[in-house]
């Protein structure tokens, strides 16, 4: 068995395990280490084209940011990102290479903590928000259906894919396996909402899964062009056969966001 399947086989049985069956917080610990972590990738690929920043600040504050919105909600993300984005600058200060670069380092510390941040405490929210009762089975809901779709972009892609979608941020990706990954989440959408008995009236499953079928697939974009500036193929090595941690958790971060905001909007977490 390849590396890439072999590591996949055993690490989503324990992720699944660690949702249903673990407190909420070892599932927001595993997220916490994993979304620190791929704040370190995006640090080191901007250090790999001459930014100079504030590595261990910048985790810092990402690691706070992650731990008041968990610990206190809406004001504990206000309050960590207000701290974030006023120590930062100031930190540059410090740097010998100051001022020369900046903008550029205030800049990438800031996004590792706000992008990272504000789409990792949402993705953590899902978990905390719902009903106990439902919420880990939503989350299930919520990270199957991206797998599901991711690879079936990829199957019908690599078979039927002729159309770029965009040939100098992601080469390999295509219209045709949109399409395909766009009808498998769907699918996944429904079967996944039967199959964990997830009490969402079906408009709102197939909302989430509308959601899902763009956001997912742009945020892979995003990350993809991080690391064509930064000129590398993965953002690191950490996980065997899979790229680093952003590269894991690019499509699954991204989308939280909206879809917390459409269950908050109609009254489905609170």
């Amino acid at each position: 068995m390849p590396r890439r399947e072999a590591f996949a086989f055993l690490a989503v049985p324990v992720l699944v395990a660690v949702i249903l069956l673990a407190p909420a917080w070892a599932f927001l610990v595993v997220l916490g280490a994993v979304v620190v972590a791929g704040g370190d990738e995006l640090l080191a690929m901007a250090g790999a084209i001459g930014i100079h920043h504030c590595r261990w600040l910048t985790l810092a504050a990402l690691t706070g940011v992650l731990v008041a919105s968990w610990a206190a909600g809406v004001p504990g993300l206000a309050i960590a990102l207000a701290a974030a984005v006023t120590v930062l600058p100031a930190a540059q200060l410090a740097r010998p290479e100051a001022p020369q670069g900046s903008v550029a380092g205030v800049a990438a510390s800031c996004l590792a903590v706000l992008f990272l941040g504000v789409t990792g405490v949402c993705l953590g929210w899902l978990r905390l928000w719902p009903d106990p009762a439902v919420a880990p089975r939503l989350l299930l809901l919520y990270l199957g259906v991206i797998w599901a779709g991711d690879s079936g972009a990829y199957y019908v892609g690599t078979r039927l894919g002729r159309h770029k979608m965009s040939p100098r941020i992601s080469p390999k990706k295509t219209w045709e396996g949109l399409a395909g990954g766009t009808v498998v989440t769907f699918a996944a959408a429904a079967a996944l909402r039967l199959a964990l008995a997830v009490p969402l009236p079906w408009v709102h499953v197939l909302a989430v899964a509308a959601i899902l079928a763009v956001a997912a697939p742009l945020g892979d974009l995003v990350e993809s062009q991080f690391k064509r500036d930064a000129g590398v193929k993965d953002s690191s090595q950490l996980f065997p056969g899979h790229g680093g941690a952003l590269d894991r958790t690019d499509s699954l971060l991204y989308p939280a966001p909206a879809v917390l905001g459409y269950l908050l909007l109609v009254g489905l977490v609170r």
